[in-house]
């Protein structure tokens, strides 16, 4: 029996893992956006 410690840390090392990636990904969104269309959020600035 594995103790649950382990469990948690390996989930919010993953989790931060994840959430990470995913910021990446919306900045590179917004970056190649507003090469595109000289508009971060297109309709607000």
């Amino acid at each position: 029996m594995q103790p649950c410690n382990s469990n948690v840390l390996n989930f919010w090392e993953e989790a931060e893992q994840r959430n990470g990636r995913l910021a990446m990904i919306g900045f590179f969104a917004l970056i190649h956006n507003y090469a595109l269309t000289g508009w971060a959020i297109p309709g607000i600035f």
